[in-house]
């Protein structure tokens, strides 16, 4: 009989698997796919029952009363009881799109009645030369944008600005275009408001075919946004209804870098020739605003403002609902209220950098008494010159002690102090120099006659600076022959060459290295070796600005900034001391690029080294090179400029340079430019035009102490091995003195080894080299020399450099 095995009382049970509980929340919500779930214990019946008169009175209470509590909070805070409107653009992503129709159809349906005289008006919008307000609700106002065209620089200009975005795309075209994809990169890079899309035209295809067009412009547009799902036609009256109706109760996104500073949209400019004043009006949006602040406009510069005024909100359709016992038919400017002003000591100042004194680390003349001691007469033994008579102490004990020990009285053996003559100087010059005999030689020289040139040439401080010129000489003579070529291709073929070799360089045969690369130094480690950042730095470096505490000064000007007395939502009116009259010329319509005022943090307007996070946009192919002019639209300001940029490295005091932007990495950018306190997004334009998008990024850290290193490789090959560590190496070096000269410095090969060199051999450059490791004749000898480099300064007639 077969035996079975049989559990007894003490058999373990194992708990059911429960499914779905363990899940995440968005695991969950993913699942469900916007489906609400209900209560499975709550029958249908009490799903359909309807709620009491009771229920919907308390309801209706708490409603009223949560109303009634926001109001008084807005009223302890010191904001008006209606919120600024919100501002939405119409953006059109090709050229078969009508905005001003779609513009028509949003107004249409507000139509404000006047009375005058006893007579109804009917009107569009109140003012056509300013931006048409409408009231959706008692609450919730809006202010409607047109995009004239598809621009660049005008799409920037509304994305900025705008709390809403609504795209319009045609029915008729398939795919978007290029330019298009590149608006999409613009918005995503500048924080993304809250964007709808609306379709356009959706009437005029088939029947058959509709839904299969508005999926696939549904999944194009997920496929950017993925947290805006709504798209919409338009092209009737009630699907414009239903529009509206989402601008009334969409959540609106806040973007951080812009609701951290107080800006407005100028409606109104006006000039003042009482006070030499410009007057600007709107609504002030993100944060306070003091009269102490500096307000910076863009394409027109900095200004201080002398006070703010609170005046009347023009947009109120029921001013009586508001503010009870106003008459509509007074002037509004008649109504104004003083809310902050500032004399001209308690301004911050307009001075954007320094102006160096290039005397100031000369020394002082000397006084009387130091010239009196310097004539002071000291015995010296006979022949002795100027320089070695400093050894000599002027006392009267050693005095005392060389008369001693010369007891022969010889008293041609000690005179006075001798004046050190013109033929010992240059005696002196030529021996401490190069001991040239001063014949001019013809620039093309035998190496053999080059190599007696610079054989005196032993020690750094033997160097002149008609010597280090040489270096930034070929430096700027190699970079303008790179702007010189105009050709595409060579720029491209320069760029490859330096991903397959990057910072590769070819020995001067004509210039000894010690001097071609005597601002270069060798490191033992690029991430631990130190580098004093203050060494040798340029004049630039004495016109910028530094903080001692780049944190601690930001939160100080943050918690200034947030008590200051005028705060957002209100309609006010700014006097700009010595203000742009350009700014009252233009004529400020719906359609026109609209002009912005932000108010700056303290110091923001002075000038410093910015470190920017970039990467290179992918529709952008064109190389673009270190110290190349760039058009930047930074936060809120945009300006010329020609950055620098290197790969940023880890735990690491110091950047290596690059040559080239490269695709697909992520790369700093650092330029002189004002002071901005994070976080700032960056756009790269190929010019003003903005025609090309080259870059998008933001704003690291300001910091004039970060180091950027370039890098230089010299390579030889092996010309004989001695041993299987001993070798010959030939072709880094010409002249036996560079060798000398870089003996210290590590070698290193691609085939991962290291070593160093031990004595030069010959006199043409052939050196004797050990190795850690058995050396293969194919592989290449690298030295690694690096040397800091700096951005090129602003232009001078940028509106960025600016003084009291």
């Amino acid at each position: 009989m077969e035996h079975r095995h049989r559990s007894g009382d003490l058999k373990q049970q194992n708990k059911s698997f429960k499914a779905g509980k363990h899940d995440s929340k968005g695991a969950i919500k993913r699942r469900a796919q916007g489906k609400i779930e209900t209560n499975a214990r709550q029958s249908i019946k009490n799903l359909a029952q309807i709620s009491t008169k009771e229920q919907m009175k308390n309801k209706n209470q708490k409603l009223s009363q949560s109303k009634k509590m926001e109001l008084l909070e807005r009223k302890r805070l010191g904001l008006p009881d209606i919120v600024a409107p919100r501002v939405v653009s119409i953006i059109k992503l090709s050229q078969g799109c009508d905005t001003s129709k779609i513009r028509e159809m949003l107004l249409n349906k507000f139509k404000i009645i006047t009375n005058e005289n006893g007579m109804e008006v009917e009107t569009a919008v109140k003012d056509e030369n300013q931006f048409p307000t409408v009231s959706i609700t008692s609450k919730v106002r809006m202010m409607l944008l047109e995009c004239p065209s598809m621009e660049y620089d005008q799409v920037i200009e509304y994305c900025k600005l705008s709390d809403i975005i609504l795209f319009v795309v045609d029915a008729n075209q398939e795919k978007l275009n290029s330019e298009a994809e590149r608006i999409f990169s613009i918005v995503k890079a500048q924080a993304v408001p809250t964007v709808m899309e609306l379709i356009q035209n959706l009437d005029l295809v088939p029947q058959k075919k509709k839904n299969d067009v508005k999926k696939s412009i549904q999944s194009v547009f997920h496929f950017h946004f993925p947290d805006e799902p709504k798209v919409l036609p338009i092209d009737t009256v009630d699907e414009c209804n239903q529009v509206l109706r989402y601008i009334e109760n969409i959540h609106v996104n806040e973007i951080i870098w812009r609701k951290v500073r107080p800006y407005l949209l100028i409606e109104k400019a006006s000039y003042i020739e009482d006070t030499k004043t410009v007057t600007i009006d709107g609504f002030l949006r993100g944060n306070n605003l003091s009269a102490k602040q500096i307000i910076h406009i863009p394409d027109f510069g900095d200004f201080q403002i002398s006070k703010i005024e609170s005046i009347e909100d023009p947009h109120i359709r029921r001013k009586s609902y508001y503010s009870s016992g106003n008459n509509s038919s007074m002037d509004q400017d008649s109504k104004t209220n003083v809310l902050d002003s500032s004399e001209p000591n308690e301004r911050d100042t307009l001075q954007t950098w320094n102006v160096p004194d290039p005397l100031d680390a000369e020394q002082s003349l000397p006084t009387e008494e130091e010239i009196e001691q310097s004539k002071k007469k000291k015995l010296v033994p006979k022949g002795t010159s100027s320089y070695q008579s400093s050894w000599y102490l002027d006392n009267d004990e050693e005095e005392e002690n060389f008369e001693n020990e010369n007891m022969d009285g010889d008293d041609d053996m000690m005179n006075e102090e001798p004046e050190q003559e013109e033929e010992e100087e240059e005696e002196e010059e030529n021996d401490m120099i190069d001991g040239d005999d001063g014949d001019d030689e013809p620039d093309e020289l035998v190496e053999v006659k080059e190599s007696n040139k610079w054989k005196g040439i032993k020690h750094k401080h033997q160097i002149t600076d008609d010597l280090l010129k040489s270096d930034d000489e070929d430096d700027e003579k190699s970079e303008n022959e790179d702007e010189e070529i105009q050709d595409e291709d060579e720029r491209k073929r320069l760029q490859d060459d330096e991903m397959l070799y990057p910072d590769e360089v070819d020995t001067p045969g004509n210039v000894p290295s010690r001097v071609r690369f005597s601002r270069y130094r060798g490191l033992k480690s690029f991430r631990s070796s130190p580098w004093d950042p203050k060494e040798n730095l340029p004049i630039d470096y004495a016109k910028i600005f530094q903080f001692h505490s780049f944190n601690q000064s930001m939160k100080a000007s943050v918690t200034i900034l947030q008590k200051a007395p005028v705060k957002p939502d209100m309609y006010v009116r700014i006097h700009l001391v010595n203000g742009p009259k350009e700014l009252t010329e233009r004529e400020i319509t719906s359609t026109s690029i609209p002009a912005v005022a932000v108010g700056l943090y303290r110091y923001e307007n002075k000038v410093s080294l910015l470190h920017f996070s970039i990467e290179k946009h992918k529709s952008f192919e064109d190389t673009v090179k270190s110290k190349d002019e760039v058009f930047f639209h930074f936060g809120w300001r945009k300006f010329s400029t020609n950055p620098i940029y290197s790969i940023s490295s880890p735990n690491c005091d110091k950047q290596k340079f690059e040559k080239f932007l490269l695709p697909g990495r992520n790369t700093m950018a650092t330029i002189f430019g004002p002071i901005t306190y994070p976080p700032a997004p960056l756009l790269i334009f190929n010019g003003k035009e903005c025609n090309e998008l080259i870059a998008t990024g933001h704003l690291s850290s300001v910091n004039p102490d970060r180091i950027i290193c370039k890098r230089i490789i010299l390579t030889g090959v092996v010309a004989k091995s001695l041993s299987k560590k001993f070798v010959t190496v030939k072709d880094m070096f010409y002249y036996p003195e560079d060798i000398n000269w870089f003996k210290k410095i590590e070698l290193y090969t691609k085939m991962g080894r290291i070593g160093h060199i031990k004595e030069p051999l010959g006199t043409h450059g052939r050196m004797k080299c050990i190795f850690d490791g058995t050396m293969h004749q194919q592989d290449t000898i690298c030295m690694n020399l690096y040397k800091r480099v700096y951005p090129k300064w602003i232009d001078e007639n940028s509106n960025l450099l600016r003084l009291e």
